[in-house]
């Protein structure tokens, strides 16, 4: 490149690529371990806990389907939005479905880039979904769980709102960062210098 050219000519672009692909294959390989199960075991809960909530009422404590969610229904003395229809809980029901099948996509590709690309996108989503969820409650004065505080059960609801639910800001956000590092370090050594 001459000192007049901010341009890399073809056969600069393509040494510097070159000299990159030891960074870019260090960096790249697939999903960790520890990412691939939680995955799984995301993918899972979130098929199990939308099924609890789409197949209402025949889900319910005493129905057809209820003896399959006995932790539900503890779970919906403590969140009233699990205890009778709400739209909000149906439409993040919805979006777990949509979830876990990106999940899957990025399960089989977990030994790809792709695979990282995909579980970055995934744990973005499920970071902000969840955090939604925390806010509409916040935002609506605790309407669905304040009748715990107001019974003075302020450890159940530590124990059975916040700490389950918690998991699914915290991990996502780990995950993000550790995906997010390789994706940057790729890119930074794909990055043309100057």
């Amino acid at each position: 490149m001459t000192e007049t050219s901010a341009v890399p000519t073809p056969r600069q672009s393509a040494s510097a690529t070159a000299a990159a692909a030891p960074v870019v294959a260090r960096s790249a390989g697939g999903l960790p371990g520890w990412i691939a199960v939680w995955f799984l075991i995301s993918c899972i809960i979130q098929i199990y806990d939308a099924l609890f909530v789409l197949t209402k009422p025949l889900s319910d404590a005493g129905h057809t389907l209820g003896w399959f969610w006995p932790g539900h229904h503890l779970y919906a003395e403590y969140d009233h939005r699990y205890a009778a229809f709400d739209a909000f809980g149906s439409a993040q029901s919805w979006l777990n479905i949509v979830e876990a099948a990106v999940l899957i996509i990025a399960l089989v590709y977990r030994r790809r880039w792709s695979g990282v690309v995909i579980g970055l996108i995934v744990s973005v989503a499920t970071f902000w979904k969840t955090v939604l969820y925390f806010g509409v409650e916040m935002c609506s004065n605790l309407e669905y769980t304040r009748h715990v505080l107001d019974s003075g059960d302020a450890k159940g609801f530590l124990a059975i709102v916040i700490a389950p639910n918690a998991v699914w800001i915290v991990v996502p956000a780990i995950v993000i960062v550790v995906l997010g590092r390789r994706v940057w370090r790729v890119g930074a050594a794909l990055a043309p210098a100057g």
